[in-house]
C-alpha cells in the first residue's frame, strides 16, 4: 500500500524573483490550451510536436519546464473535455497565475543547508528553504516526487508530494464508533465527549462580527472581513486538527473508526436553522484528517448508512423516533434505557458497521450495557 502526502514549504526569497518565470509559465500554458481546445486535441504527444518549439521561442522556458507546462496543460484539456462531453459548448481552460510543475527530474534538494534549485528562465538557481521540525520526518523516511511552486499572498511557497509504502492494513482490531454533531463536535462509541459549546460560541462570535462588517460595506470593513475568515478558516482546522490527533492516539494499528456517511447532506432541503447548524462546521474536514492520519497508523476507516442510527435503541434494537425525547437525551420506549443522545448514536454506527442489525424493523439485538459515565473533554 502506498501513502501520498503533500508537504506546503517556504521559500525565503521575494516573490519578485520568480515571477517573471511564473508568468512565462502561465503564458505557455494559457497558449497549449488554446491550442488543444481549438483542435480538440489532449494528447500529450501530438501537443508536443505543435507547440514545442513555439513556446521555446515565444516563452523562453528551458526545456524542463516546457514539458512541464504541456502535461499540465493537457490535464486541463482532459479534465475539460470529460466535463463537456456530453454538452454542445465548454470554456477553454485559463489561469490567471499557473503553479509550476516540477517533476523529480526538474530540481534537486540539498537537505543539509535547506536549499532547492530548479531552472527558471534566466538559468537555473538555487533558493532556501524554510524546513520545520515537522516537515522534516518527511524527508527522512519519505520519498520526495513531484511538486508545485506557486505565489500565494506575495510569498512563495513549494507544494511537494511524498511518497512512502506501508504493509496493507489488516483489521482485526476494536471498532471505534463515531457520532458527529453541533452541541457535541464529536461523540465516540468508547464514551469520549468532544464540546462545542466552546467552539459554538467562538463561531457566534465570528458570525456576527462577519454580519456587522457585511453592513458596512466599505473597503477597510472588505479588508478586515477577509482576515476574518481566514482566521475563522484557521481555527476551525486547527480545533479538527486536535480531534482527530486525540481519537488517532487512542488507538492501535488494526483498529476500525466507523463514521456515518454524510455525502450529500448539504443538498437536502432543510428548514433555515438546520442549515445554518450543519454549515457551520467542517465534517468533511474532519473526516479526511481522520482518514489521512488513520492511514498512516494503519487504522481502517469505514462507512455506514446514518439512517435511524438517533432513533434506534442501542440496548434492544427498538426504533422509533419518539425514542428521542430531546437534542442529548434518549429513552428508549420499550425497554426504558436511557443515554446520552449523542452517546446511543455513536454505538448503534458500530452495531450496524458489525452486522448487528439492519433497518428493518423487526431486527433486535441484545447489547450488554456497562455504566455509563460522561466523560467532557473540551478542547
Amino acid at each position: 500500500m502506498k501513502l501520498v502526502r503533500t508537504a506546503k514549504i517556504k521559500l525565503n526569497i521575494k516573490a519578485e524573483e520568480i515571477l517573471p518565470t511564473l508568468e512565462a509559465y502561465t503564458k505557455a500554458f494559457n497558449f497549449v490550451c488554446e491550442i488543444g481546445f481549438e483542435k480538440k486535441e489532449s494528447s500529450k504527444f501530438a501537443l508536443h510536436k505543435f507547440v514545442y518549439y513555439d513556446i521555446r521561442k515565444k516563452f523562453l522556458l528551458p526545456s524542463q519546464l516546457t514539458i512541464s507546462v504541456i502535461g499540465k496543460a493537457v490535464d486541463a484539456l482532459k479534465s475539460t473535455f470529460t466535463k463537456t462531453k456530453h454538452k454542445k459548448y465548454g470554456s477553454c481552460p485559463r489561469s490567471k497565475l499557473c503553479a509550476i510543475r516540477l517533476d523529480i527530474r526538474s530540481y534537486n534538494l540539498f537537505l543539509i543547508k535547506s536549499e532547492i534549485s530548479f531552472s527558471t528562465i534566466s538559468g537555473r538557481k538555487r533558493f532556501k528553504l524554510d524546513i520545520s521540525d515537522y516537515h522534516k520526518e518527511y524527508f527522512k523516511s519519505w520519498k520526495h516526487c513531484s511538486a508545485d511552486l506557486c505565489i500565494k499572498k506575495n510569498k512563495v511557497y513549494l507544494h511537494i508530494s511524498f511518497e512512502k509504502d506501508i504493509e496493507d492494513i489488516i483489521s482485526d482490531g476494536k471498532m471505534l464508533g463515531i457520532d458527529r454533531g453541533i452541541n457535541n463536535l464529536v461523540v465516540s462509541s468508547d464514551n469520549k465527549f468532544y464540546s462545542g459549546k466552546q467552539t459554538k460560541h467562538i463561531c457566534q462570535k465570528y458570525k456576527t462580527l462577519r454580519s456587522q462588517l457585511q453592513k458596512k460595506g466599505t473597503k477597510s470593513a472588505k479588508r478586515h472581513l477577509k482576515r476574518l475568515s481566514g482566521k475563522e478558516r484557521r481555527f476551525k482546522a486547527d480545533i479538527n486538527h486536535q480531534i482527530s490527533k486525540q481519537i488517532i492516539n487512542s488507538l492501535n494499528p488494526g483498529d476500525i473508526i466507523v463514521l456515518e456517511n454524510l455525502k450529500g447532506i448539504r443538498n437536502k432541503r432543510l428548514r433555515k436553522p438546520q442549515r445554518t447548524m450543519i454549515n457551520s462546521w467542517n465534517f468533511y474536514q474532519l473526516e479526511q484528517f481522520l482518514t489521512y492520519k488513520a492511514e498512516a497508523k494503519g487504522i481502517k476507516i469505514q462507512y455506514v448508512d446514518p439512517r435511524y442510527t438517533s432513533q434506534r435503541c442501542s440496548k434492544c434494537g427498538f426504533k422509533c423516533r419518539s425514542n428521542r425525547k430531546s437534542q442529548s437525551g434518549f429513552c428508549c420506549k420499550s425497554c426504558g434505557f436511557k443515554l446520552n443522545a449523542d452517546l446511543n448514536g455513536s454505538r448503534n454506527i458500530v452495531l450496524k458497521a458489525s452486522g448487528t442489525y439492519t433497518d428493518s424493523d423487526e431486527a433486535v439485538i441484545n447489547q450488554p450495557i456497562v455504566s455509563i459515565e460522561r466523560l467532557d473533554t473540551n478542547i
